[in-house]
């Protein structure tokens, strides 16, 4: 599974992002809004994207992020991963009525930044590296598989919480990798109570896959 999720009816529209009179939108800033719970940790993101030249907003109100903004006024919508379950869905739904064309992304605040600016920008030129990542239980180890598209770098991070926007992180695999099926296993000791594992190509695209249960 590719946890950097997007709304499935606006999943080639970053490859483009040009607008209805055919106009590359690369000449104006992209639009992005940022969802999140924790007001340091969004204003990291959000301050972290303008800095790379995005027009960037912020809100960490979750519940009523539909009413506050409106989905047509974005190019991407980033929900952090301390939004719930439930109000995840609801606030997908929302913005997909509200604008079919608009971006929808589960961040992941370590690498938020780097998400969104590859969403946005980085992926035009032949779009992920990746076709496939899941993982999946094998006893007494878990087994990360990855599909690559073209010879790449990886590594693979298992990142453990230890407060707010503070984390321990383990490497857990790193190689250079030709197009194709790849496997790696994983001792489940290093993931007990671990929240996410991300995996990273070329330094630019992360993909995710959450270990822990979503509140």
């Amino acid at each position: 599974m590719l946890l950097a999720e997007r709304a499935p009816r606006s999943h080639n529209a970053y490859r483009t992002l040009e607008s209805e009179r055919g106009e590359s939108m690369t000449t104006k800033a992209e639009r992005v809004l940022v969802i999140g719970v924790v007001a340091e940790v969004n204003r990291q993101v959000v301050d972290g994207l303008k800095a790379l030249g995005f027009s960037a907003v912020g809100s960490i109100a979750p519940s009523t992020a539909a009413t506050d903004f409106h989905a047509r006024d974005f190019d991407l919508i980033a929900m952090g991963g301390g939004v719930d379950a439930a109000t995840r869905r609801r606030l997908r739904e929302a913005f997909e009525e509200q604008n079919k064309d608009v971006l929808l992304l589960d961040g992941f605040a370590p690498v938020a930044v780097q998400q969104i600016a590859w969403t946005l920008r980085g992926s035009r030129d032949g779009g992920s590296h990746a076709s496939d990542f899941s993982v999946e239980d094998r006893g007494e180890k878990l087994e990360a598989r990855v599909t690559t598209r073209r010879d790449c770098r990886l590594r693979l991070d298992v990142y453990r919480s230890r407060g707010t926007n503070q984390w321990d992180v383990v490497r857990v695999a790193e190689a250079s990798v030709t197009a194709g099926a790849h496997g790696f296993e994983i001792d489940k000791e290093i993931t007990r109570d671990a929240l996410m594992l991300v995996l990273t190509l070329n330094e630019e695209e992360h993909l995710l896959h959450r270990l822990m249960p979503r509140p």
